[in-house]
């Protein structure tokens, strides 16, 4: 067998990427302690101490407290390794799936911002759009102020409670009715477009956004005055014969994560024909 590598606390500290005081810390606490002590005091380490530092490392990453290292450490035993990395490896999964949705979140909203270049905020064209799916909230085109508020706070806690939100902003629904007659404020729904399965869904808070052909128009400015969008969209509907096949679809693209005022928000109208 080679004779085992010695190492004094500053060489096993470099070695393992610490400072000193983090190795005389953990000596302290009894957490790690040197291999032997010279003659001469000096703590000396071994080189297969390195793994067991690197896991010590490892646990403290996955986000053990020292004293739940210590505890097990002090009643160490391969059964309870095992039951220790299970459930480290259960917490893992966890991590894994929450980082994997900021990552959509963040490549979604790098989307909408390369979408929001060139965009024409003057004019309405026709695009074909697919299949969204919509989590939304009770009918709210009853409700006062205060009511709406309340629904919207329910909205965006389910939403974030359940994981759904996609890197959207929540958007609104307005019933044909309603924009035919220039009531566009009369909200009917808001929504969160989500990339899951609307099967996580309770049955009563989904929406199928069909797919097809839309009359679209973006409008810059603050989305609390869109109605020079909406007059626009009616005026193309007129002057072509159209009618809405369903609801309008109002949501933000640029918003105030990216821009410092109102005048420089863009909302997209999308009214299915």
């Amino acid at each position: 067998m080679p004779q085992k590598m010695v190492f004094r606390i500053g060489e096993f500290a470099r070695l393992a990427g610490v400072n000193k005081k983090t190795l005389q810390y953990y000596d302290a606490q009894n957490i790690f302690k040197p291999d032997s002590i010279a003659q001469n005091g000096y703590r000396c380490y071994s080189s297969r101490q390195l793994y067991s530092f690197y896991m010590i490392r490892i646990l403290r990453d996955m986000g053990l407290s020292l004293a739940e290292i210590r505890e097990y450490l002090e009643a160490r035993s391969p059964e309870r390794f095992a039951a220790l990395l299970r459930n480290q490896q259960s917490w893992l999964q966890q991590e894994i799936h929450r980082y994997e949705r900021m990552k959509q979140i963040v490549q979604r909203q790098l989307q909408l911002l390369q979408m929001a270049n060139g965009l024409d905020c003057e004019h309405v064209f026709e695009q074909e759009l697919p299949e969204g799916s919509l989590v939304i909230t009770q009918n709210v085109r009853f409700l006062d102020d205060a009511g709406q508020e309340r629904v919207i706070q329910q909205h965006v806690s389910y939403c974030l409670e359940h994981g759904l939100n996609a890197g959207n902003a929540f958007g609104t629904m307005v019933a044909p009715k309603d924009f035919q007659a220039g009531h566009e404020d009369r909200i009917s729904y808001y929504f969160t477009q989500t990339d899951r399965s609307l099967r996580y869904v309770e049955k009563e808070l989904r929406h199928l956004r069909p797919a097809g052909r839309y009359a679209v128009t973006y409008f810059r400015g603050d989305y609390m005055e869109t109605s020079e969008a909406y007059e626009r969209l009616r005026a193309y509907f007129a002057i072509r014969g159209l009618q809405p096949a369903g609801y309008s679809y109002e949501e933000s693209i640029i918003e105030d994560m990216s821009v410092p005022t109102p005048e420089d928000y863009i909302t997209r109208i999308a009214i299915p024909i």
